[in-house]
């Protein structure tokens, strides 16, 4: 029994150093941004989907639906200002469920953050955005997390991460490559991002 433990351990320690190593040769790209920002808006559909889609295997996004908002906890309950209002704080809690949510696949959420974003309002598209990448069934399940106790834990957590980069952010979307925040590097991704995953790639894919 201990043998069959331990093989089980070696083989899960295993994969996880082999999806680390591989990690280690993909361009990592994070994005802290808001839901309601045009700037927001403009740079994931315009700059990083195109990127996401061409580079498959290349690159490793990070999304985290929170730029400039401010988060305190209230009587237990947590309470949040939104740099373009209530309505940018439920759209930050729909995307923050649907990136936390573990019965979509990464390819189903960076469709849906991608559509949300290209909707003219994007917190309230989401049965649009579901249709399109047919799960519908998942309406339901997310609404009620963006509703409820888990969307707020979401969003103040992904508000953690936010203010652990700056606090507050000074330009939304803040872009940080390979997780080390450079000022050149955030304006020329913001314009072309392309062209930034080409530079840094340690491997240079043939769309560059």
């Amino acid at each position: 029994m201990r043998c069959l433990l331990l093989m089980v351990l070696l083989v899960v320690m295993s994969s996880v150093y082999a999806k680390k190593k591989q990690d280690d040769h993909k361009v990592k790209i994070a994005v802290y941004y808001e839901s309601l920002c045009p700037d927001s808006k403009r740079f994931i559909t315009t700059q990083l989907a195109p990127v996401w889609r061409d580079f498959r295997g290349v690159v490793k996004v990070k999304l985290v639906p929170y730029g400039k908002s401010t988060h305190d906890k209230i009587n237990d309950k947590w309470q949040f200002n939104c740099h373009h209002g209530p309505n940018e704080c439920y759209g930050n809690k729909v995307q923050s469920c649907i990136l936390k949510d573990r019965s979509l696949a990464d390819t189903d959420k960076m469709e849906l953050v991608i559509c949300l974003m290209s909707q003219a309002s994007p917190d309230k598209s989401l049965d649009t955005c579901l249709n399109q990448i047919n799960k519908q069934s998942e309406s339901e399940k997310l609404t009620r997390c963006a509703n409820g106790e888990q969307g707020d834990g979401l969003l103040a957590t992904y508000g953690d991460k936010t203010d652990a980069v700056q606090r507050p952010l000074a330009f939304v979307p803040t872009v940080i490559i390979n997780e080390k925040f450079d000022q050149a590097i955030q304006d020329e991704a913001f314009k072309d991002l392309k062209a930034v995953v080409c530079r840094v790639a340690p491997i240079k894919p043939s769309v560059c």
